[in-house]
């Protein structure tokens, strides 16, 4: 009787992986998407001690970003792949919030974030649907100076690496309707490098318009918990948010 219970549940668990196993990819596939990035910052950052707050929504940070720009891309043989992103973008706003000082300050602030991770792509449990289990490093660069009214100028650089854990599924949506559309969001999380805390949410849309082009569609939080050594008194808390849009091209 236990033999045959045995059977029968091994026989459901083979029905069941070959019922959403896909054909297994071959060779190379590769993918290269500039995008947008419609950043707003919440949080504060402290510099040489003097804490700003932080709370500008893309909308009241259009005219602070002076430049910008960011790219995606995904290199993939088989089921082996390199996947990475970079952004960059610099701002410069004199509506802070500064501790202590009604007067408030200015903040002028370079940005680059470059994310690089490998792994392995498997099936999940639905036809078409695939899982990227990745690992990789995150390295956040950034250069701050920091004018208080009626007090002075301070200046900091910080740059950051950490490991980070990376997860990408790819789902069909509608697949017997609408052909090439699938959700494929990005999670991430690290830490334990000089940062306490990094982590990446990004639910996006994948529409292949062609079999070569690819629109992306979604919004993109990331995130960086980070504080300096004692005689640092540096600190970092911040979330880097906004609607992400990019069109990329795919072979």
């Amino acid at each position: 009787m236990q033999a045959r219970t045995a059977g029968l549940v091994a026989a459901l668990l083979l029905a069941t992986v070959s019922a959403g196993h896909a054909e297994d990819p071959q060779g190379w596939a590769f993918e290269l998407t500039p995008y947008l990035w419609t950043v707003g910052i919440e949080g504060d950052l402290t510099v040489k001690g003097r804490e700003v707050d932080f709370d500008k929504p893309f909308t009241d940070l259009v005219e602070a970003v002076e430049i910008g720009g960011s790219l995606l891309g995904v290199l993939q043989y088989d089921r082996f792949l390199v996947w990475g992103q970079a952004d960059f973008f610099a701002m410069s706003t004199d509506e802070l919030d500064v501790e202590d000082q009604p007067a408030g300050g200015s903040v002028d602030m370079d940005v680059f974030l470059a994310e690089l991770a490998v792994g392995y792509q498997i099936d999940g449990w639905m036809e078409g649907q695939t899982f990227d289990l990745l690992v990789g490093v995150r390295n956040l660069h950034t250069e701050t100076e920091l004018k208080v009214t009626g007090v002075g100028t301070f200046e900091k650089e910080n740059d950051l690496t950490d490991p980070i854990l990376v997860v990408r599924p790819s789902i069909p949506i509608f697949p017997s309707k609408v052909r090439g559309l699938r959700f494929n969001p990005t999670l991430a999380i690290g830490g334990g490098g000089d940062s306490d805390l990094v982590y990446e949410l990004q639910p996006q849309l994948q529409y292949n318009v062609t079999d070569n082009v690819a629109v992306r569609v979604g919004y993109r939080t990331v995130g960086y918990r980070f504080k300096g050594d004692r005689d640092d008194d540096n600190e970092l808390n911040v979330a880097f948010s906004g609607l992400i849009l990019g069109v990329g091209v795919t072979f």
